[in-house]
């Protein structure tokens, strides 16, 4: 089973995107340059009637010795499987795939803003003096759209001026597609964006583009819209890295900590499990001592009048921090 054929059938029968199917690509041709470089050209991922178990074996130790993380060994471990798994679906001998065994991977966690470096970015992004008011709406927008939406950078990408009314219908994940819902402040201020680069002759299809001639106002990149935000939250100062997959976390746990309701926050963040839906349910110190102030009873609250001048006299002896249990 040659590599770029079977490329060519995922696209065509599994609707997959061209994104995943690179992301495949480059996972197959970085396996299949090991194995011709261990075996002098002897055999390689596209001779599966040749291809050993240890072979991968092999590889996914030179891939722990590179310090990958297990999760990122078993998506190539599972690229692997699934060629191998294709290619024996079209009557071609080939190892006992299910043999390969994935990695242990670790709890995952999930890593979103807290409030204050939200706010902190959001206030940054309006008032940015580093750009001219056209990109600085346009990204300001951007980030509007991740924190207060599901979408994916891939999506936002991909959106044109023609799917923008109050429900933005976008294509997802093979071809399927999807309602996202914008505020009313959103729409304002792709309104504005729309306004200031018509008024600077800018002709894309897309909504969100390069604003440069020479590039011929294309589409931004996911690298573009990664590197945006990236050098924002520098800028800004916040306690943490951002990138924009963690403002659809941000999103997802908002949601999940306002609204227990974990059907419909799937069905909106369009997962195929709640079980994914659930790696969102982190919770942080404050949720915790939030939680503990649910069962503090009303007798708790001291009311006798003699201890609690006692407890007012202790408090102003004592310093400021100054407590027994710090000690």
């Amino acid at each position: 089973m040659q590599i770029q054929q079977y490329l060519a059938r995922i696209k065509a029968y599994r609707n997959y995107s061209d994104w995943t199917a690179e992301n495949y690509e480059s996972k197959l041709k970085e396996f299949n340059a090991f194995i011709l470089k261990k075996t002098n050209n002897e055999r390689s991922l596209e001779d599966t009637e040749k291809l050993q178990v240890k072979d991968v074996e092999d590889w996914m130790f030179e891939q722990i010795k590179k310090w990958k993380t297990a999760r990122t060994c078993n998506l190539k471990l599972i690229c692997i499987r699934n060629f191998l798994k294709y290619a024996e679906l079209h009557n071609e001998k080939v190892i006992k795939y299910w043999e390969i065994i994935l990695m242990k991977e670790s709890k995952r966690k999930i890593e979103a803003l807290s409030d204050e470096d939200e706010e902190k970015l959001f206030k940054f992004m309006q008032t940015d003096a580093s750009k001219d008011d056209l990109t600085r709406i346009r990204d300001l927008t951007i980030v509007s759209i991740f924190i207060n939406t599901w979408i994916r950078v891939s999506e936002l990408c991909n959106i044109k001026i023609k799917d923008v009314k109050k429900e933005l219908q976008i294509m997802w994940k093979n071809n399927h597609p999807r309602i996202v819902y914008l505020f009313d402040e959103i729409l304002s201020l792709i309104n504005l964006y729309l306004d200031i680069r018509k008024e600077n002759y800018i002709e894309s299809e897309y909504l969100f583009c390069s604003h440069l001639k020479t590039t011929w106002w294309k589409k931004l990149t996911r690298q573009t819209i990664d590197d945006i935000i990236r050098i924002a939250w520098k800028k800004a100062g916040l306690s943490e890295s951002v990138w924009p997959h963690k403002l659809r976390h941000t999103f997802a746990t908002k949601l999940l900590r306002r609204w227990w309701n974990i059907f419909y926050i799937k069905e909106l963040l369009w997962h195929a499990s709640l079980t994914t839906t659930q790696t969102y349910l982190t919770a942080t110190n404050q949720d915790i001592k939030v939680t503990q102030n649910l069962i503090k009873e009303p007798w708790l609250v001291i009311k006798d009048e003699e201890l609690k001048k006692m407890i007012q006299k202790n408090k102003k002896k004592r310093k400021l921090g100054d407590n027994n249990f710090d000690k």
